[in-house]
């Protein structure tokens, strides 16, 4: 697992360390979001199977479950995403594979990130910051 240093209280990116926690593992999710997303999803779950009969389940709708499921996954990623492109636009796939992949500042200079150490923390402090008030 990497690690990611928490802002200083002098940071004017400061949260505390609980809200930060959330915001970095919340952030690390967003694979899952999207490969969950890219799957066609399975209503046929409608109908369930008992022992004697099969039976239709009675109030419970797969279709209608699904589809606020995706629902509520699409509008994570896209707080995850709008965030980190209004954060950083100069730089927002190299922050993006950041905050969601867990990559660090010099794995990312090496996939050819146009700018310093020093700014990547920066945004990434910034991006941290700003999603930890929005979740």
């Amino acid at each position: 697992m990497f690690k990611v240093k928490t802002p200083t209280k002098d940071s004017k990116y400061w949260v505390p360390t609980e809200d930060f926690k959330t915001a970095l593992h919340w952030s690390l999710r967003y694979p899952l979001w999207i490969a969950e997303l890219s799957i066609e999803p399975d209503t046929a779950q409608a109908i369930r199977y008992d022992k004697d009969r099969v039976q239709t389940s009675g109030g419970y709708d797969t279709t209608m479950e699904t589809a606020i499921r995706r629902d509520e996954l699409r509008r994570k990623a896209e707080l995850l995403e709008g965030t980190v492109r209004a954060v950083a636009p100069d730089i927002y796939k190299y922050l993006l594979l950041g905050v969601t992949q867990g990559r660090t500042v010099y794995q990312l200079i090496d996939e050819g990130m146009p700018c310093g150490k020093d700014y990547f923390i920066e945004k990434r402090q910034q991006y941290y910051y700003e999603i930890s008030k929005k979740i």
